[in-house]
């Protein structure tokens, strides 16, 4: 068996006392063989040091602590990687945690002969956000186009306390920009893009932690989105590259369907829909198209898709915003999902329930597996139900399943909320018994 690489993780600290042994720990927990820490504290006030002294103390081979004034967190970043000495890379915030043997697996992943330079897997929220609790940060890599597109999407797919390279990328690549105080792992992945293709690795191997006094939590969504837009233009290119054309293109229609003009359009149709007056809905869907072109996939043809139950064109109509996002566990008209099965499963078993929105139509519920419906409910009023059917015989390992739901409310319709999504059940429960 080949030795393991030398693997250095660079953790920046500053007044993060309350979560930093939580985070060393899980470092320790690693035992992997060949890694390498390097704290790189900002001179805290508060026990940050101590606490680092302390694991520096119980284990010298591993940490290794410099207490230094820094400019924040990106140049602190850039002063622990001039001091790491590992062939595979990557940082850890004084916030974040890994997951036992994470780094075996990156090692195993990072392969440069195969061209495998920069590797990620899943990372889970925790904190003090409930509607955030254990659910997926995003996790998605097609293109580097797609990675400067993040107005499409509007968050950062790619976790960052799951993300680790060779050390080719970095030195291909340089350092990370000191002048960004926010999205500075966005700017670094959008740069390590137009040289290497990120490689994803459907494992969890990290939390990510969201509290009141982290940089995610304090900056608005709108500014942050700003933020990483200025840092898409620095990499689209002259305009003599096709890449500069595509991202002018992709960002006017964006900006286009922003306009109050085009919200206001959109609605009018998803209105209709809702109605059920498909001809008023056809009119308006035509003006929404014109003002908003870029929404009348997953807000105009998406529902009806989704509640008809044309699986193929809801998957293709559906916006790119992860299920993961959505707090509470609301589901759409068109849900799916990967269930583990083992050989005492019978049955998959659902609890859902039915909002107060909806409860006076007749609703109906279809559940596939892997593209054969084996159940059919309806209901007309009961806001709560169990239901269950039974795993065919032949099924083993994993089965895909996807949930159908003829009715759906838009809060930003009914005047709740500003809600745009396409709500239809609390989905409580769904597995395999």
């Amino acid at each position: 068996m080949n030795e393991l690489p030398k693997i250095s993780i660079v953790t920046p600290s500053f007044n993060q006392g309350a979560f930093l042994e939580e985070t060393l720990q899980s470092l320790v927990d690693q035992n992997y063989p060949h890694l390498e820490v390097i704290i790189q504290d900002g001179k805290s006030t508060d026990d940050s040091v101590k606490i680092a002294e302390a694991f520096v103390q119980q284990h010298p081979e591993l940490f290794n602590l410099y207490v230094e004034s820094d400019r924040g967190q990106a140049d602190a970043l850039n002063r622990g990687f001039e001091k790491a000495t590992g062939e595979i890379l990557g940082f850890l915030n004084s916030d974040d945690v890994l997951l036992d043997e994470c780094l075996q697996r990156v090692a195993q992943e990072i392969d440069p002969k195969r061209g495998r330079y920069i590797v990620f897997g899943r990372s889970l929220f925790f904190g003090n956000d409930p509607t955030k609790e254990g659910k997926d940060h995003p996790f998605r890599y097609t293109s580097h186009f797609d990675q400067l597109a993040i107005w499409k999407r509007r968050y950062n797919q790619i976790p960052q306390p799951s993300t680790f390279w060779h050390r080719t990328a970095w030195d291909t690549c340089s350092g990370i920009d000191s002048k960004i105080s926010h999205a500075i792992d966005y700017d670094l992945f959008c740069r390590f893009s137009q040289t290497f293709r990120f490689h994803p690795v459907a494992e969890v191997w990290s939390r990510y932690r969201l509290h009141d006094s982290s940089k995610t939590v304090n900056k608005t969504r709108e500014r942050l989105m700003e933020e990483c837009i200025e840092i898409s233009r620095r990499y689209w290119g002259t305009w003599l590259k096709p890449l500069r054309w595509r991202c002018e293109i992709s960002y006017g229609l964006y900006q286009r369907s922003r306009r109050p003009k085009a919200i206001q359009a959109v609605r009018k149709a998803e209105a209709a829909i809702l109605d059920n007056t498909p001809l008023k809905a056809f009119f308006l869907s035509l003006a929404a198209a014109w003002n908003t072109p870029l929404e009348l996939a997953p807000r105009i043809l998406y529902p009806i898709a989704a509640t008809r139950g044309w699986t193929q064109l809801a998957r293709l109509f559906q916006s790119e915003t992860t299920d993961e996002l959505c707090p509470n566990f609301w589901i759409g008209p068109f849900f799916e999902t990967r269930l583990s099965l083992a050989s005492p499963n019978k049955v998959i078993r659902i609890q859902v329930e039915i909002p107060e929105q909806l409860s006076k139509n007749t609703l109906s519920l279809k559940l596939s597996i892997d593209g054969i419906v084996h159940g059919d409910w309806k209901s007309s009023s009961e806001h709560f139900r169990e239901l269950e059917v039974p795993i065919p015989s032949s099924r083993s390992g994993s089965a895909h399943v996807v949930l159908h739901c003829n009715r759906y409310f838009v809060p930003a319709l009914t005047g709740e909320n500003e809600d745009a999504r396409l709500l239809s059940l609390c989905l409580i429960k769904i597995e395999a018994e």
